[in-house]
């Protein structure tokens, strides 16, 4: 909940400083550079390490850093922005072990309904906390938004330490007289030659790309254009992560009856549709609806994609294939990002959602014609 405060925060606290659309787009281009610059040599890590104390020593770093930056705000706005970006550092070793440790603790056919209640939980906070942030934003400082922040990654920290957990026995031996950099072609080489996988990361590449550039348009929708404020904003993402509860927990239910490739490919095309639909919406709560239907055809489309890919990856390549998947997505996440915080400060911004939804719904469709994509 307290990082949802966060990400409300860090990007108010930009433009109330800047009242800059570029730097507010950069503060979130920072969240997702670092997978671009180390998101493939992490996963060479994660793969030599026990994932779970990767995780835990990525929570306490973060737990520091974020309680940090009330006081480097005060001294340097700069300063904010290397704070951000060294928190998306670690998340870059966090995320990736967070979803190759699932198949070590799950069976495989019960996946799918893992990945759809691992996600419920993680949007019960994104349905609280940005529905709270704007609100919280609004009434106090955002010092209160950042403690708040670093107590969620202590608790973390804790909760994963008493997970009961034992990690592959191959991940001491196995390493032995391998080069970092061989570990890490192998890794490359897995994803490049398995024809699901590459066509799979295609239409990612195209949907990073399209919501990439909705993120930075989204807060200067509620800010700019509809004149809403940070409780737009709040509002737009709380509706997002709702939406995306509803998601998760439908297929909680029906995980073994969704194909993963339809459930993919029919996920990114209504998401699509859904952030195009947003551009035509008039109001602040009329454009809150379009909002809570992408965050559900989201869910369906990312919760797919995470099961199929922890059902094809063999264990050991795990850290190396999602690592090398962040690094190709969050880049191309990265880029539009700041595309689209650019691109609001010179076009027509409701446009802009069109073009965005566009851009993620005719690959997706493009999908369903692929045999590998259609039978995943």
């Amino acid at each position: 909940m307290g990082d949802r405060l966060a990400m409300v925060a860090f990007p108010w606290l930009v433009y109330k400083s800047t009242g800059s659309a570029v730097s507010t787009g950069g503060i979130f281009a920072l969240y997702t550079l670092p997978y671009v610059l180390f998101g493939a040599f992490a996963g060479v890590l994660i793969d030599r390490f026990n994932k779970r104390t990767v995780m835990v020593v990525a929570d306490v770093l973060r737990f520091g850093l974020v309680l940090l930056v009330p006081w480097a705000a005060q001294w340097s706005l700069p300063a904010v922005y290397v704070l951000s970006f060294l928190m998306a550092s670690a998340a870059v070793f966090f995320d990736p072990s967070k979803l190759a440790i699932v198949p070590d603790i799950v069976p495989r056919d019960k996946l799918m309904r893992a990945n759809s209640l691992l996600s419920t939980g993680e949007n019960l906070t994104e349905v609280v906390g940005y529905g709270l942030a704007g609100i919280t934003l609004s009434q106090v400082s955002t010092t209160t938004a950042f403690r708040i922040d670093g107590a969620t990654f202590l608790v973390s920290a804790v909760a994963l330490i008493a997970m009961r957990y034992r990690a592959p026995l191959r991940e001491a031996a196995e390493r032995v007289g391998e080069s970092f950099w061989s570990e890490l072609r192998e890794g490359m080489r897995y994803l490049e030659g398995h024809q699901g996988l590459r066509a799979n990361t295609v239409i990612t590449l195209a949907a990073a790309a399209g919501a990439g550039a909705s993120y930075p348009l989204t807060f200067m929708l509620a800010v700019r254009v509809l004149n809403g404020g940070t409780q737009a904003f709040g509002l737009f993402e709380g509706a997002l992560g709702l939406g995306y509860l509803a998601g998760s927990v439908v297929l909680v239910v029906l995980a073994r009856r969704v194909p993963k490739g339809i459930a993919m490919t029919a996920g990114f095309a209504a998401t699509g549709a859904g952030i195009s639909l947003v551009g035509v919406c008039p109001s602040v709560w009329t454009a809150a609806i379009p909002f809570l239907a992408i965050g559900m055809a989201n869910a369906v489309a990312l919760i797919a994609v995470d099961t199929y890919l922890q059902e094809v990856v063999p264990e050991r390549l795990r850290g190396r294939v999602w690592g090398t998947r962040f690094t190709l997505t969050q880049g191309t996440y990265a880029i539009s990002v700041l595309a689209g915080g650019a691109l609001a400060g010179v076009f027509d911004v409701r446009a802009l959602f069109i073009v965005s939804g566009v851009l993620i719904a005719l690959p997706a469709i493009a999908g369903l014609f692929v045999r590998e994509i259609r039978e995943a």
